[in-house]
């Protein structure tokens, strides 16, 4: 608006040395006043339109991106530990991403998760943990939650910054946490079963990109809680989620390094490791002596051409464990722990293969048939101290075969057989007596994942 001023007063000036000059036609005055006029007012126009462009530029609808995904599974039963057990349809889960970017260097990234339909209380009959009583869950039976809100800096490639709730990438479910990016009906179960999934903290995140291959995170976030530590789970449910706001007296480091070596975001090996103080940030002081979560993995993922495959290797140790065991099972019912035995030491193992097999029948196909295997073994009791009992129950072995069949790359329908065979005995359900067979839990799951 200022050059609107500035030449408002140099049509004055023009208008008032012409009117010294004592023309002999005033009819080419007032041609020349109108002629003066209209310059002005185009010009004023011109600049209202220039500041509310500017204005506008601020707040966009091409600066918003959406993106999520979602799934929607059946699962069909047969339990030695828990013959009651029915099948479930679920409503898995529907992730939404919304972000919207400031600059070209700033912007912000949120996700909302809608899990199993919606929001709500709902009882759990727990017969793993609990000896078959009805735990009152709120948000248990459908949830909606903000997984995600900060702030994204991307200042240089191999230097960005988060702050405020992200994602923690330990291990590969985190990564490839899409219904198109893993094979079975649910997530991963190596992972699902010994760490939160998916993991989101509160706090600092650094990462980039060295020399074009090499992409690392650092992380320095709120801690676990060492209240919600279980036999079955191990530190699993010690993401802190109980509460209107997390608890900040200890803060954890995550750290993870990735090399990239194919054409595919997809293909990649790497580690990560995390540590953090978890007794701090229970809900009691009930606890004076440290509990040091340290976690670390190694982790390989390969989707080129029409093979995929990835696998993991899990290594964890809680300091302390004898002292959490016998706190947690001090702390009342209500606070909905499971307040048993929590072991000391957990390892995991997984490996998923699959390839696609309808390419070499019909070559100019879209569509994708993918035939796969994958095994877990995992032990959240591997080793445990003081008076701690280790149970077998907690060491599994799981085979699962199944197909994906790919009816658009952002639509799959999932159909998977799982043999989990545990370490405990078998008991006959009438008698009670050993049967001499290990206690096994099959499951047939159908499933369809999407992602846009």
């Amino acid at each position: 608006m200022k050059k609107t001023w500035i030449f408002l007063f140099l049509c004055s000036v023009f208008v008032m040395v012409k009117a010294q000059d004592k023309p002999s036609d005033s009819l080419e005055r007032e041609r020349l006043k109108e002629e003066i006029k209209a310059e002005v007012k185009a010009e004023m126009i011109s600049e209202i339109k220039k500041e509310i462009a500017e204005e506008n530029k601020t707040f966009s609808l091409k600066n918003f991106t959406l993106s999520g995904y979602g799934a929607v599974n059946y699962y069909n039963y047969e339990f030695d530990t828990d013959p009651s057990l029915k099948n479930k349809t679920d409503i898995e889960r529907l992730n939404l991403y919304l972000g919207y970017k400031f600059n070209d260097w700033l912007s912000m990234r949120s996700e909302i998760e809608y899990e199993h339909g919606g929001t709500g209380a709902t009882l759990e009959y727990d017969v793993q943990e609990e000896g078959g009583e009805f735990e009152q869950e709120v948000e248990q039976g459908g949830e909606v939650k903000l997984e995600q809100l900060y702030i994204d800096f991307n200042i240089k490639p191999w230097l960005k910054v988060k702050v405020g709730r992200m994602k923690v990438h330990f291990g590969i479910a985190q990564n490839l946490d899409r219904p198109i990016q893993y094979f079975t009906a649910y997530r991963p179960e190596m992972e699902n079963e010994i760490l939160p999934v998916g993991w989101y903290e509160n706090g600092i995140q650094l990462y980039g990109t060295l020399f074009e291959k090499w992409n690392y995170e650092l992380s320095l976030v709120n801690g676990l809680d060492s209240s919600g530590f279980s036999s079955r789970g191990w530190i699993k449910d010690g993401h802190q989620g109980k509460f209107e706001m997390t608890n900040a007296e200890s803060f954890a480091v995550a750290g993870r390094l990735d090399y990239k070596f194919g054409t595919h975001r997809d293909t990649y090996i790497g580690i990560a490791g995390y540590v953090g103080d978890s007794a701090p940030n229970r809900p009691k002081k009930d606890m004076k002596k440290s509990a040091y979560v340290t976690i670390v993995e190694g982790h390989v993922s390969y989707n080129e051409n029409y093979l995929r495959f990835n696998t993991l290797f899990l290594y964890g140790n809680l300091e302390n464990s004898d002292i959490v065991s016998k706190n947690n099972s001090k702390l009342p019912k209500a606070l909905g722990v499971k307040r048993n035995g929590v072991g000391k030491n957990a390892l995991g193992f997984s490996a998923e293969a699959g390839y696609d097999i309808l390419h070499l029948i019909n070559k100019d196909t879209r569509q994708l048939l993918y035939p796969f295997f994958r095994y877990d073994y995992y032990n959240t009791m591997y080793d445990v101290e003081g008076n701690v009992v280790k149970n077998p129950k907690w060491e599994r072995n799981t085979i699962t075969a199944g197909l994906n069949w790919f009816v658009h790359p952002q639509i799959v329908f999932k159909a998977h057989y799982s043999n989990r065979r545990l370490s405990s005995q078998d008991y006959d359900p009438v008698s009670f007596v050993p049967t001499g067979k290990k206690q096994k839990e099959n499951t047939w799951a159908l499933g369809v994942g999407f992602s846009f």
